[in-house]
């Protein structure tokens, strides 16, 4: 038993021959049939049917991969050989994807048990790996091989391939190639302007290399712990019964100082419009408190079941979108919540990753939240972030840096 790739020494043509070879039974299973497949497995299966053995193969035609010219030169050598069975699978719900080539003797059953399909890559070129067998007949590998050959057999997927078969086959391969051809086609139109994620070394080097934007981020730390506490002090107001006008006080000056710059205030939150929605949750004291202090006990949560729980609370208050659940979140946990608003949504999309450009409550779900977060785990990986803090600052740079000029005087 050992390992087949396409190898100068040992490739997979090779395989089937040494598979094939004194064979008196060969039974094959494949989900792909090309041309070049077709050509290198003929000739090993004529050997063998001129030397008195019988093959029978089972065709996958799952995509319309399988070429017409490909089944039409191993039906042209099943016409000559009465022991040759040759079946073509039918569409069906489940894919057939077996790659399976089976050699019987009196005394030996030899296998290729691969993830290369018969085409010529397969056979030769392409990254592939297979596991070649000999066993005695009665070895368990042998009775499971039987067995599922003979499910094949009994499969009313499995037409018998003549020319009606290979005709109609043929017809509908022709439009599903003219379709994929104009698929392929707006493909690569769109794909072509994609963003190559290596470019994110590019910009990452150009973000590193400013001085001013390392101190930046040095200050969105330091503001990221300051908030901290303004958060612990808004959520600790929920223990109070009964607001009193101090406190209705304390809370609108611990929310400005997050999310306003202007009258005085610090700004600790770093997206940039929060304040203009936001403002309005200082109507709704209670209430945005009580989020405050939920906001801390889902932050040990999760992403998804964390984020869900403040949102469906955030649904009810005025001027709280997903902006302000995510910055109290990352606030409260910097590794686990990543701060989501349109600027990440712009800088992610300049990037190739498709994300609500206008998120909202209603529209972004814990696991979407879950998943975008995740995909930022990794940007963040990738520039060797220490958490979200560091993500949220450089993909906000990048938003900037992406961003398309505006048009002067109309044009």
């Amino acid at each position: 038993m050992h390992l087949v790739q396409n190898l100068p020494s040992d490739n997979h043509g090779d395989a089937l021959g040494a598979v094939f070879e004194g064979a008196g039974r060969i039974s094959v299973a494949v989900a792909f049939l090309k041309y070049g497949g077709a050509k290198i497995i003929g000739p090993l299966l004529e050997a063998r049917l001129e030397a008195g053995a019988t093959v029978e193969a089972f065709i996958g035609s799952d995509f319309y991969i399988t070429e017409p010219k490909a089944l039409t030169h191993l039906l042209a050598i099943a016409k000559r050989f009465e022991g040759f069975e040759l079946f073509l699978a039918d569409r069906a719900k489940a894919s057939f994807h077996p790659k399976l080539y089976v050699g019987r003797s009196e005394t030996q059953v030899r296998c290729l048990v691969r993830s290369a399909n018969l085409t010529g890559g397969a056979m030769a070129t392409n990254e592939e790996a297979s596991l070649q067998a000999a066993v005695d007949p009665d070895a368990m590998l042998s009775t499971d091989l039987e067995a599922a050959f003979q499910r094949y057999r009994g499969d009313a997927r499995f037409h018998e391939l003549d020319d009606l078969v290979l005709g109609q086959y043929a017809s509908r391969h022709k439009q599903a190639e003219r379709l994929r051809r104009r698929l392929e086609k707006e493909l690569e139109a769109n794909l072509t302007s994609q963003f190559d994620l290596r470019r994110l070394d590019e910009y990452h080097a150009q973000y590193l290399a400013d001085d001013d934007l390392s101190e930046a981020l040095e200050k969105r730390r330091e503001d990221r712990a300051e908030a901290l506490k303004v958060q612990r002090s808004i959520a600790g107001l929920s223990r109070t019964p009964k607001l009193s006008r101090a406190d209705k006080a304390a809370f609108a000056d611990g929310l400005g100082n997050l999310i306003s710059s202007k009258g005085g205030y610090r700004h600790l939150w770093h997206s940039g419009d929060i304040h203009r929605r936001g403002s309005e949750a200082l109507l709704h004291p209670r209430r945005t408190i009580d989020l405050f202090a939920e906001g801390r006990k889902a932050a040990k949560l999760g992403p998804e079941a964390g984020y869900e729980k403040l949102r469906r609370i955030a649904l009810d208050i005025p001027g709280v979108g997903v902006n302000m659940i995510t910055e109290i979140l990352c606030t409260f946990a910097p590794g686990r919540y990543a701060v989501f608003n349109g600027n990440t949504s712009g800088a992610l999309a300049a990037i190739g990753v498709a994300a609500p450009r206008n998120p909202t409550l209603t529209g972004l779900s814990g696991a979407r939240y879950a998943g975008l977060c995740a995909t930022i785990d990794a940007l963040r990986d990738r520039i060797d972030g220490a958490d979200f803090t560091d993500a949220d600052a450089f993909l906000n740079w990048l938003y900037f840096r992406t961003k398309p000029a505006k048009p002067v005087d109309g044009k």
